[in-house]
């Protein structure tokens, strides 16, 4: 995800430790300006399990991540950094993130009353995390408001891959083969997924096209357990995608 002043954070998760941690990197040189941000060493009692502490949602300088509500696939939490002082700028680990409005930022905290589970909305300052209004349970306003929320997309200015469909299927794909797009002003990102070779896996190729001429190419991953689907976006007319599962790439076109 994107923030600002010209930055990136990327969520890193290591399959050997289960470790989660969080690093920042300039756009414009690819250099990390904070690394390895820990939520499990930074906070003690993160709730759930650490390894699965994710990134929730950026806004302005600061970026959002959240933890888990034990045994559940729910949210629980929300740690605002700032990535340039490496420091936690406010902390709720009371609440779950919902959306982000234009006058802040809409969460709940989960109680109950008389053994009935029950919901309590508010609306966050997104910069120092004071409370702005407390809706408390109501819901038809708390729903409301979410209807007016920001997407993350429109936030940070990307465009994110379509599925294609038969009629946008590239010629030659096979009937087990399937592709990804972005088209923006005269340029067409296309991932076609395949299968493996030896029949391992799956390969996914990346390819851009301008006004139909072939500007760029590149494998995107090879013999992947899963297909990677989604592994791609463009930001203006910059290409990010993350090659191997491992490794990101930064293209300007």
């Amino acid at each position: 995800m994107f923030l600002e002043p010209d930055l990136l954070v990327s969520e890193n998760r290591q399959r050997e430790t289960g470790r989660t941690f969080f690093s920042c990197l300039s756009l414009g040189s690819g250099r990390e300006v904070q690394g390895e941000f820990d939520l499990d060493i930074s906070v003690q009692g993160v709730t759930g399990q650490s390894s699965m502490a994710g990134l929730e949602t950026t806004r302005g300088n600061l970026f959002y991540v959240h933890g888990y509500e034990d045994n559940s696939p729910e949210h629980r939490g929300i740690w605002a950094v700032d990535p340039l002082r490496n420091v936690i700028v406010w902390a709720r680990p009371e609440a779950a993130f919902v959306a982000n409005l234009q006058e802040g930022m809409l969460v709940y905290a989960s109680g109950s009353f008389a053994g009935f589970p029950e919901r309590s909305y508010y609306l966050l300052d997104a910069q120092n995390g004071e409370v702005l209004e407390s809706i408390g349970q109501n819901a038809l306003k708390a729903n409301s408001m979410r209807r007016e929320s920001l997407s993350d997309e429109d936030m940070q200015q990307v465009i994110l891959p379509e599925l294609a469909g038969h009629d946008r299927m590239l010629p030659g794909l096979s009937g087990e083969d399937f592709s990804e797009y972005i088209e923006h002003e005269g340029l067409r990102i296309t991932v076609i997924h395949s299968a493996g070779e030896n029949g391992e896996g799956f390969d996914s190729a990346i390819t851009a096209f301008r006004d139909g001429v072939t500007i760029y190419r590149d494998n995107l991953a090879r013999s992947a357990a899963l297909p990677c689907v989604n592994y791609f976006l463009l930001r203006n007319v910059t290409l990010y995608y993350i090659k191997n599962m491992n490794e990101l790439i930064s293209v300007r076109f």
